[in-house]
């Protein structure tokens, strides 16, 4: 009877540790595809609707990085709100450099960070789930 008690315990405490962990996600954003664009915005609030402890983060190269810039972006009301939620915005450098575009155009709710590609390696390191959006 006593190990009986002791699994269920130990059952218990298990499926709870798992229901508190807090899921991290980082998406790859690499077109300049509105369309596409609006598909991974309307994903992002979908999974913060469900679990708004979620750490997210997207990674824009590309083309994708014309939606970040302060006169080109077209979801700047979206990006505002989801960075009021802990929603990180990562721009790759070496996509701005490659197009010539000064980091001081890209909007303050941004991160720039090296490499994306390195970015999303480093986060799948750190156990974030990785998303390809389009």
């Amino acid at each position: 009877m006593q190990s009986i008690k002791l699994l269920l315990v130990s059952a218990l405490l298990i499926s709870s540790s798992f229901l508190k962990a807090q899921s991290k996600i980082v998406w790859e954003m690499a077109s300049g595809d509105t369309a596409q664009q609006r598909i991974l915005f309307k994903q992002v609030g979908n999974v913060l609707a469900a679990a708004p402890d979620t750490k997210i983060e997207i990674v824009f190269h590309g083309p994708a990085i014309y939606g970040l810039l302060k006169d080109t972006g077209y979801f700047k009301e979206q990006i505002l709100g989801f960075h009021k939620k802990g929603v990180v915005m990562a721009v790759c450098n070496n996509a701005l450099r490659n197009r010539n575009i000064k980091p001081e155009r890209v909007i303050p709710e941004a991160i720039i960070v090296p490499v994306a590609i390195l970015e999303l390696v480093k986060k799948q390191e750190e156990g974030w789930s990785y998303i390809k959006a389009n």
